[in-house]
């Protein structure tokens, strides 16, 4: 019998020429194997849900394992475990902190304030200490500048009198290295900063507490830094590490960050080229928690934050670790950010890590010689938050040549038998084509109509339903994936396949064979471009390869059922592992879409990792559902569900994105800027001068979600014609990345803001310094938060910032765009600059246009009564942040 291309053979003969018996007679192992798995078993149709069940068991155990936090210790458990971290004592220091508020850089609470709480606790730290122990205290006022050059529109970064605390616990071997353990104790101007940083400063407390109670003395010091301007962002830092005496001694840090609150803090961060610091947090820590896959997803530019982790590496050469509590990032930079938002169990698992990783470090030998240990990268990931692995780049990379030499023998081999056992003739490629083919053409169906979905929804205005209730993804995009990746299969078995020898058991195998290839051929190629987060497809691959291996040489491979219960029982713990990494995924990203800018489609974000995630889990799976009986029950169902979501979104509040529920909070971010625009022409005559609200929208809803609340939004204005007029736009930009979306912005009419420290621009000379160079000296005054925009009309030669001369990425009118911001910590005298041009004779009259940015952010007496009027009309599910600025512009 021919199908196609493939030939059954039925008889043979023999040397003689004779007919021999038929194959029933003569069956290899490999024809009785085949023989016994043609007797097909169907499962029942309810198998499915059971399945479904089964899945939502492994989920939750999935979800219980990363969101399981340690019994907080309490002061009465001081004297049975008297060098252990005390969460209570902990979350007393954290009290303080949040209680003062919010603290943003020049503000009465961050530089007064929050400095003195430190110099207190400090201080009865110190007094307090074990004699053996020696500490010491310094608070540094630092004054310098360096350039942002990472941001996809960068500046230059200018601080004067910012404030870092800084407190060395020495070692008894008078070493001259150091393990700097930094935190921030300033926030946004909206949050009291509770887990952004209060609650890793309060840990540091605590640990420095237990340390200089401690009879054990350490080999190495620890630095403690406690710096007073990070959101600024990343100034303080760079004070310390650039000018503070103890800086040249730091030889490792432990960086601590949040962008979130609650949950276990993740390490996502490491070296660079230093291993041994994650063999040391893997060796030390309880609770480990890391992945080599968020570092990579971080230095892709995906999540739009920064720490200070960059700032030490780069400046400081330093190598370190990067530490930040993700979970629940609807209340970072918010006003919930606060002492309800965070379990004390987390202040138990960060300080029980931190205790352990600092001993562990300052103990070892390594940190006097650190530079001798940078062995390149490292693959590092927790399984389950119960142990951690790590292994060296290079090992990593043999490992999954390992795993795909392993693959394909099996696939290959399964191929074969099959092949011969039933007697087929031609090449095994076309039936490895066909296990193959089905799965792939259901992954890319699948993620082609997620995105379409996504577009859909997006246009319908009925984004981010899953916002406030993630439960509805699986039904949006779950559903769909699976539905895809079970159709192709079910179709070929029900209606192309019943002349084929391959019966549902056959088939079967091949898919999953198939679906092992395509897995091994991802692995393959992402080990070949070096990308360490490869190793979840090795995980992927490696454990299907290794039952397809046990079952070729047991007897369990003749009968089907028992090839299934071993199949599946394989790949339970690569599909629980995936299900950790989603709940991770899902918690750091749907909160991150709410803050992504108008510009971005959150559909396709969340569509996209749905689709890998569902995929991951649900590959090795989807085929088999051609061994259920009625499977058009299962694909209906799931169909049915999916377009019963769509309808709801689209028509109901269940598709509603935000909410104000107090103990889960799920806001909106908007932001609001009472400003003032005046340009002045080249006389110094004010040219145009303007006021109202400026409206930056930070998410795909805004400004719509409130037009109908708030008759002035509904109302508003476009900024893009004077975008085209003015340095820009016009506008009182906080960070070049605002412009990136300043054509997303809105702005209403309003009266003038009065503010009592306005900003101005002063020429103090003019001196030529070459026969083409001119330099220009100014003289600025204004609040504490600056921002200086530069466009000249020829050539910047040079300036007095520190970092030379970095240009922003932007143009405008066809010149290019410099970004200085201006932070003031205490205050100082007016500021003052040069920057040097280059003039010719050809150069018109005007040779540089200049605007200076006023920000009032620690000026609430700024806040006239219309303003607070207008903010009053948002509803309470949006969070709004607002202050007065200014914008002023001139031409030299």
């Amino acid at each position: 019998m021919e199908h196609g291309n493939i030939r059954l053979r039925s008889r043979s003969r023999s040397r003689n020429g004779e007919d021999e018996d038929p194959p029933e007679y003569h069956q290899s192992e490999q024809s009785r194997y085949l023989r016994n798995i043609k007797n097909d078993i169907k499962l029942p149709s309810y198998t499915p849900l059971l399945v479904l069940i089964f899945g939502c068991l492994l989920f939750w155990l999935a979800y219980a394992l990363h969101y399981s936090l340690p019994t907080p210790l309490s002061i009465k458990d001081i004297p049975s475990h008297p060098d252990r971290f005390i969460a209570e004592r902990a979350l007393s220091h954290l009290r303080h902190l949040t209680s003062l508020g919010s603290k943003p850089v020049g503000s009465y609470e961050n530089e007064v304030l929050a400095v003195e709480f430190f110099t207190f606790g400090i201080r009865y730290i110190m007094q307090q200490a074990n004699p053996s122990q020696k500490i010491s205290f310094d608070i540094q006022k630092c004054t310098g500048s360096y350039a942002l050059a990472y941001k996809p529109h960068g500046c230059t970064n200018y601080y004067s009198k910012v404030q870092n605390i800084v407190v060395k616990l020495h070692s008894h071997t008078n070493s001259s290295s150091s393990l700097l353990v930094n935190c921030h104790f300033d926030s946004v101007p909206t949050s009291p900063g509770g887990s952004d940083d209060g609650l890793n400063c309060a840990a540091m407390m605590e640990v420095l507490e237990i340390l200089s109670r401690s009879k054990i003395k350490l080999k190495h010091n620890v630095i403690f830094l406690f710096n007073g301007a990070e959101e600024s962002p990343l100034q303080a830092s760079h004070g310390f590490i650039t000018q503070h005496k103890w800086a040249h001694e730091v030889k490792a840090f432990i960086n601590l960050e949040a962008c979130g609150a609650g949950g276990r803090e993740v390490l996502f961060q490491a070296g660079p080229n230093h291993p041994w610091l994650i063999q040391m947090y893997a060796e030390s820590v309880p609770y480990p928690h890391g992945q080599v896959l968020a570092e990579d997803i971080f230095q892709s530019g995906l999540i739009p934050s920064d720490t200070d982790f960059r700032v030490f590496r780069d400046f400081g050469k330093v190598p370190g670790l990067d530490f930040a509590h993700a979970m629940n990032g609807y209340v970072y930079h918010t006003s919930y950010d606060n002492l309800d938002a965070i379990p004390t169990g987390t202040l138990q698992h960060t300080g029980d890590n931190l205790l352990a990783l600092i001993k562990k470090i300052a103990l070892s030998d390594i940190l006097t010689y650190t530079e001798e240990y940078a062995a390149g990268k490292a693959v590092y990931f927790d399984v389950l938050g119960l142990f951690m692995v790590h292994y060296s780049e290079a090992f990593g990379i043999t490992f999954n040549l390992v795993t795909v030499l392993l693959s394909v023998y099996t696939v290959i081999k399964n191929v074969l038998t099959i092949k011969s056992g039933l007697g087929l003739a031609g090449s095994p490629w076309k039936l490895l084509l066909l296990g193959c083919g089905f799965p792939a053409v259901g992954w890319l169906l699948g993620l082609m109509y997620v995105l379409l979905v996504a577009m859909i929804i997006d246009l319908l205005n009925s984004s981010m339903s899953w916002f406030t209730r993630p439960g509805l993804i699986f039904t949006l995009y779950y559903c769909p994936i699976l539905v895809c990746g079970m159709v192709f299969p079910a179709v070929f078995h029900k209606y192309l396949s019943k002349q084929s020898p391959l019966d549902a058991g056959l088939q079967s195998r091949l898919y999953v064979n198939g679906v092992q290839l395509l897995w091994t051929m991802l692995l393959l190629a992402g080990t070949v471009c070096r990308i360490r987060s490869t190793f979840m497809f090795m995980l992927i691959v490696i454990f299907p390869a290794l039952s397809n291996l046990i079952l070729s040489l047991t007897r369990w491979r003749n009968k089907t059922h028992l090839w299934l219960l071993v199949y599946i029982t394989s790949n339970i713990p690569v599909i629980i592992f995936v299900f950790y990494h989603t709940v991770v995924a899902f918690g750091l990203f749907i909160p991150i879409t709410g803050r992504i800018g108008p510009d971005k489609n959150p559909e396709f974000i969340i569509g996209a990792f749905s689709f890998l995630l569902c995929t991951l889990s649900s590959a090795f799976v989807t085929p088999l559902i051609i061994l259920v009986k009625n499977p058009w029950r299962t694909l209906g169902g799931a169909s049915v569900l999916h377009i019963l979501t769509i309808l709801s979104i689209v028509a109901s509040p269940l598709g509603f994105p935000y909410s104000a529920n107090p103990s889960a909070p799920t806001p909106q971010r908007i932001h609001v800027y009472h400003t003032e625009q005046v340009s002045h022409d080249l006389s110094g005559h004010v040219r145009l001068q303007n006021s109202g609200f400026w409206l930056v929208n930070l998410d795909r809803h805004s400004p719509g979600s409130v037009a109908s609340l708030i008759p002035e939004v509904a109302t508003a204005q476009s900024v893009q014609p004077m975008c085209e007029k003015e340095l820009v736009c016009g506008l009182p930009i906080f960070t070049p990345r605002v412009l990136q979306i300043s054509e997303f912005t809105s702005w209403v009419p309003a009266p003038t803001p009065v503010v009592h420290r306005p900003t101005n621009l002063e020429l103090t000379s003019r001196e030529t310094i070459s026969n083409t160079v001119t330099r220009f000296s100014f003289t600025i005054g204004g609040p504490d938060r600056m921002v200086f925009v530069i466009s000249p009309y020829r050539k910047l030669e040079n300036w007095s910032f520190d970092g030379g001369v970095f240009e922003s990425g932007y143009e405008w009118q066809n010149r290019p765009v410099y970004f200085i911001n201006y932070v003031e910590g205490l205050t100082g005298p007016p500021f003052e600059f040069w920057i040097d041009l280059k003039v010719t004779q050809e150069t018109p009259a005007s040779v540089v246009d200049i605007a200076v940015i006023g920000q009032y952010i620690n000026s609430p007496g700024d806040i006239s009564e219309e303003f607070k009027q207008f903010l009053r009309k948002y509803p309470d599910w949006a969070h709004v942040t607002a202050w007065t600025a200014t914008y002023k512009a001139w031409r030299f």
